[in-house]
């Protein structure tokens, strides 16, 4: 039984889309085309991390796309709303030399923490 009884072809057009989204919310914004390409590539490790569940836990093809689709689409669900007040707070640390690590507005680390919940609460629910 796959998630929600949509079928695995179903569900790669929502992982694609889920990744369109992403890409559109999260790339724009980004200052540098070095935080643009970092950003870009950030769904790879969620790929790869994929693919190793499938191959090593012998999940199901839909699950591992309901898994991918939920891993994917907090961020850009945390950060719409606050993206040109992190790409400000990104400029100003790469111009003072100062981590990155404290750039993420408080609003923003709550909305992207209540995305992370909203969506694994989403994934539980679906998940056969």
């Amino acid at each position: 039984m796959t998630p929600l009884g949509l079928s695995v072809t179903t569900w790669w057009w929502i992982a694609a889309l889920a990744t369109a989204v992403y890409l559109c919310v999260m790339v724009p914004e980004m200052p540098t085309r070095g935080y643009r390409i970092r950003t870009a590539l950030a769904p790879l490790p969620m790929v790869v991390f994929g693919l190793g569940s499938y191959g090593a836990k012998h999940m199901e093809p839909a699950t591992v796309l309901a898994m991918y689709v939920t891993a994917v689409l907090p961020f850009p669900l945390g950060v719409i709303g606050h993206r040109r007040e992190l790409a400000r707070r990104l400029m100003a640390a790469k111009r003072t030399g100062a981590s990155e690590d404290g750039t993420w507005p408080p609003a923003m680390m709550g909305q992207f923490f209540l995305a992370i919940v909203v969506m694994a609460v989403t994934y539980f629910w679906i998940a056969p």
